[in-house]
């Protein structure tokens, strides 16, 4: 019985919209304010500095060298430019490399192109998008390295 109970506790808190519509309470609406006269930094909770001085980058992420899967390419990613040598050092204690950008590795993922470029634009950032390059697979024959051709050999034994 204490099983059952917990059960329903949880889902009631879990679907706390439907429990409030089943009840009879007077639940007043959320009012909707128009915020696009405000400050992108006051809704965004972002500092000053990265609306006025960084310039951020959409770009959809290359197929890996050394791997023949699609993985990781299909998405589109935001990151911000990197900041001069002022802001980097290295640490005297562990000797890591430090940095005070506190934007240096954040990247952002989106599933469209037009979402990225809506992100940024609704937090009021400069952008530019890099344009992926075009694949191109060119078929290969392993018969192709024996071919005849004048000039020096291709392969070279050295026993």
């Amino acid at each position: 019985m204490l099983r059952s109970l917990l059960k329903v506790q949880v889902r009631g808190f879990s679907c706390a919209r439907i429990v409030l519509a089943t009840k009879n309470t007077n639940v007043t609406p959320a009012i909707n304010e128009d915020h696009t006269d405000l400050a992108k930094e006051l809704v965004s909770g972002a500092p000053k500095e990265l609306i006025t001085e960084r310039v951020a980058r959409i770009y959809q992420e290359a197929k890996a060298a050394t791997q023949s899967g699609q993985h990781n390419t299909e998405t589109w990613k935001i990151d911000w430019d990197i900041l001069n040598k002022g802001n980097r050092w290295e640490n005297d204690l562990m000797g890591y490399q430090s940095s005070s950008d506190y934007m240096q590795g954040t990247i952002l993922k989106f599933d469209t192109r037009e979402g990225a470029i809506r992100f940024a634009k609704g937090q009021g950032w400069d952008y530019y998008i890099q344009e992926p390059k075009v694949r191109r697979f060119v078929k290969k024959d392993y018969s192709a390295n024996f071919y005849h051709s004048k000039g020096p050999l291709k392969h070279i034994r050295t026993k």
